[in-house]
This record gives structure tokens, sequence and C-alpha cells, in this order.
């Protein structure tokens, strides 16, 4: 039976600012199918050894690794800090490109409460993080370290590095709210003048009405607004945010459960319409 559903998006003016974000140049921005056929996005995806396609987790990973490199972040030396990193490909590609990473997860008791070890998403090693070979073993070892994080309580001693990032990872931490202040907390791990790059869930269905669970949010445009308000307010530069969701063939289909890699750009979650999100922060002079 196909598991594809097309369905129009709710007819809310998420569309209203301006054209549909590139992927070459990004700003804050919804995942789209257009970004996934433009010459970068393959780019990004051979540097994780996967190929092309019209999937919002894949779009996730691309997109940061390209955030750092338009902002010249990904360099010999530099120093990375990954939330929630699970057995994601971002650590591995970073280091094969010189940089230093702190890579983070939380404690192997809360994972597997929360299901992660069962699922397989959670780095219980080091070894986890490089699973796909995409950096040389020694110098993987050499420029990865794996650390234990609860990201509701950042320990102060991770500071000073050029970039953070996390990967749909901030909506797990139990409310609205939490993942909100743990953007601002990831902030204050940045030098003067470093980028965070978050990713989250989107509600595409309302513009009220949202999933907040303990174990699952998803935010709203008014969430995201308030966010970009409080850190601009404290100091911040946040890239201008894109709400346009795409107009393709691909960006109509809603996967449902049991969810396919392609397309699933956007997903049935309960009973709301749900996409991808990118947040670009810049931290200010103090953090």
């Amino acid at each position: 039976m196909e598991r594809r559903v097309r369905h129009p998006l709710p007819r809310l003016a998420f569309g209203s600012d301006g054209p549909e974000p590139s992927f070459a140049n990004p700003t804050s921005q919804l995942c789209t199918a257009a970004q996934c056929l433009e010459p970068d996005y393959a780019l990004r995806c051979r540097e994780i050894q996967s190929a092309p396609r019209f999937n919002r987790k894949q779009w996730e990973f691309a997109y940061i690794l390209q955030v750092l490199h338009v902002r010249g972040l990904i360099r010999q030396g530099a120093r990375g800090l990954g939330f929630g990193c699970g057995k994601e490909p971002i650590p591995a590609a970073l280091a094969a490109q010189g940089c230093t990473i702190v890579a983070t997860d939380q404690p192997a008791e809360a994972a597997a409460q929360a299901g992660w070890i069962a699922g397989e998403q959670h780095a219980a090693t080091l070894d986890a993080l490089n699973d796909r070979g995409l950096c040389a073993s020694d110098q993987f070892r050499s420029l990865v370290s794996l650390r234990e994080v609860d990201m509701n309580a950042i320990p102060p001693d991770l500071r000073g590095f050029d970039f953070v990032w996390s990967a749909c990872s901030l909506e797990h931490l139990g409310s609205l709210r939490r993942g909100l202040d743990f953007i601002h907390n990831s902030v204050k791990c940045l030098k003067p003048g470093g980028v965070a790059v978050h990713t989250t869930e989107f509600n595409l269905s309302s513009l009220d009405e949202t999933l907040e669970d303990p174990n699952c949010v998803v935010y709203r445009r008014c969430d995201i607004e308030q966010l970009v308000e409080e850190l601009r307010r404290d100091g911040h530069a946040v890239a201008p945010v894109s709400f346009d969701p795409g107009g393709s063939p691909p960006d109509r289909y809603v996967d449902v459960p049991p969810y396919r890699s392609s397309p699933h750009l956007k997903l049935r979650l309960e009973k709301y319409v749900v996409t991808s999100i990118g947040l670009i922060v810049q931290a200010g002079e103090f953090t």
C-alpha cells in the first residue's frame, strides 16, 4: 500500500517572506526539495557518504555542514562542540577536514530510558561516531573526544568554541521552553563571533496548537520568532528566518508511519504536519 500521502499544506503565511531558501547560501530556513537538488547539497552528502535524496534528516546534516562551510569554520584547528550527537556522521566529517571536535550525548542510563539505545541512536563508544569510516582512524582519535552531557545542564567548562551544533535533539528536552533555553545556553559555549547551528521540528499545521509532550515537542512560528527576539535582545545575531515550505511535488508529500527514506521532507506527527527548520546564531561580543 502506498504510504506517501499528498496533502495541500495548511494555508499559513509561511511562504510570504521572500524567495524559497537557497542551500548554497543558507539562512535560518525550512527544509525544502529544491535545496536537495542544488550542487552544494550533493557535495555535503558526499562528505557523509550518503546519496542525495529528499529526506529531512539527511538535509539537517547537510545543512549544518553547509552553514559551517559558507562561514569558513571548517578549517584546520577550528574547535567544534556537538550536542546529542548519537551516531550522526558530522563529527567524523568535520575531523576529516582538520577540526577538533567534542561530541556529546546524554548519559547511557538516560538514553536507555528514552529508547535511544534500543533504537541504535546512542553512541556508547568513540568509534561509533566513525562507523562510516569518514575519517582515518588515527586522525579521528586524535581530533574527536566523546563526552556525556545533559543538554539541560551544560557543564560550565565547555566554553570558547568556534562553532556548536545539534541535529534534531533539542525537541526532546522536555518542553518547548527547555529547547529554547538550550539554544541560549549553547551560545554561551562559543567564543565571541562563533556560530551555533541547530535543527529542530517545525509545525506546518497550526500557528497556535502544537505537540508538547515530555518526549517530543514541535515548534511553531511564534516560538521561533520569540527565540529570535530573545537572542537579538541579548546581543547575538540571528540569520533571517525564511518560513517558506517549498511548493514542488516532493514538498507536498506528507509521509506517515512507517516512514520511508524518500520523499520524507514532511511527515505526519500525531495530528500535525511537521518538517525541519535550521537556525543560525552568531554569538555577540559577550556570551
